[in-house]
């Protein structure tokens, strides 16, 4: 027993194979990602199987509150009438980092070693651990993460192409009372009161339920004429799906980074001369931002979930390195209380750690589906 607390401290944060070669194996890491995606295929199928309107109660109430939370607090704000279309990805990418942000603070590694030590004479180490203590689990969800921030963007200037809608404001968007083209947050007054607006202003309710309606409801058509313009102009520049999906990719390219000086309606095409050299410019400080926003989500999560774990090693470690029980008692006293409160805030932590990953990977969503913006 005194050896397996005796060890290097980093022993309880490394990964540690637990079968394998020397090209592909699995270690306790991979392990405790594989429980927390078998606890997810558990526990949602089973609590939500089928629609249900009836008050929810128990664990079934405890998970919903977080799933509307995320959904109404934290998609919905940022992807408006995209907000169903990307809810499974986010709520997945959620609750698989939160399970094993979790399931790393629990010592069942230790708890593993003792019980066999004690019912077989020696232990079995390391079935146990925290996922997302591993660059690998980290550096893949950044990886899907990228691809899918990128892959829908392309989506959403094909599909924008093949409306006859790309560059231009559907015929049912929202104008001001000037006529031109407003945003939602600034003139739509009846969602933005299911929002921000202070308690007592009445609300639209149906932004709560059902969030892809209520953002497409046509509240704010445009006249008949304008209205036949618009939609003129769409049946006029509708693409085959073969020839969107060729532009898709120059034309996301083009709108990846602002146009300083492009000229506006009856200004001087000269000034596409300055325009494009800054804007090539800004584009390779984009691409370059496009690869190290999943970079950063990466490291964030890694170095957050490895550091709490070595604190808490190296403070245990401090007690078994005492030369006399005496001295262990005493140390053992105050670093247990320390100990206590480290793994507290390790909790609190590895939800925090799970709500700035999504939140981050939701904004750079909403980003990427806006061609125009």
């Amino acid at each position: 027993m005194m050896q397996i607390l005796a060890a290097d401290p980093m022993e309880h944060v490394l990964p540690h194979p637990l079968f394998g070669n020397h090209l592909v194996w699995f270690t306790n890491q991979s392990l405790m990602a594989l429980v927390a995606a078998v606890l997810m295929l558990l526990i949602f199928p089973k609590l939500f199987a089928k629609p249900d309107s009836s008050a929810p109660s128990g664990s079934k109430n405890f998970f919903e509150s977080i799933l509307e939370f995320l959904r109404i607090e934290v998609f919905r704000p940022a992807l408006k009438e995209n907000t169903d279309k990307f809810v499974p990805f986010l709520w997945t990418v959620f609750f698989f980092i939160g399970f094993c942000n979790i399931l790393g603070c629990i010592p069942i590694a230790e708890f593993i070693a003792v019980i066999t030590n004690l019912i077989f004479g020696h232990p079995i180490e390391h079935i146990g651990g925290t996922a997302t203590g591993s660059i690998n689990t980290t550096a893949t969800l950044a990886v899907c993460a990228f691809f899918f921030i990128h892959f829908n963007g392309l989506d959403a200037v094909a599909k924008s192409l093949m409306d006859g809608t790309y560059g231009h404001h559907p015929a049912h968007d929202e104008h001001s009372s000037s006529g031109a083209p407003g945003h939602e947050a600034a003139i739509d007054l009846e969602h933005m009161r299911a929002e921000a607006l202070p308690a007592d202003v009445p609300g639209n309710m149906h932004a709560l339920s059902d969030p892809t309606a209520h953002y497409t409801d046509g509240d704010y058509y445009l006249g008949p004429h304008e209205r036949n313009a618009a939609e003129q102009f769409e049946k006029q520049n509708k693409m085959s799906p073969g020839m969107a999906l060729l532009l898709a990719v120059p034309l996301y390219l083009w709108n990846f980074a602002p146009h300083p000086f492009k000229p506006g309606p009856g200004e001087s095409k000269a000034k596409w001369l300055i325009d494009v050299p800054f804007f090539m410019f800004l584009l390779v400080m984009e691409l370059l931002g496009a690869v190290i926003k999943p970079f950063a989500l990466c490291m964030r999560l890694f170095a957050n979930m490895v550091a709490g774990h070595a604190v808490l090693a190296v403070l245990i470690s401090l007690i078994v390195a005492a030369p006399s029980i005496g001295l262990m008692f005493a140390l053992g006293v105050p670093i247990g209380g320390m100990d206590l409160a480290i793994q507290f805030l390790e909790i609190f932590v590895a939800v925090l750690q799970a709500y700035i990953f999504t939140f981050l990977t939701t904004l750079f969503i909403a980003s990427a589906v806006a061609p125009e913006h």
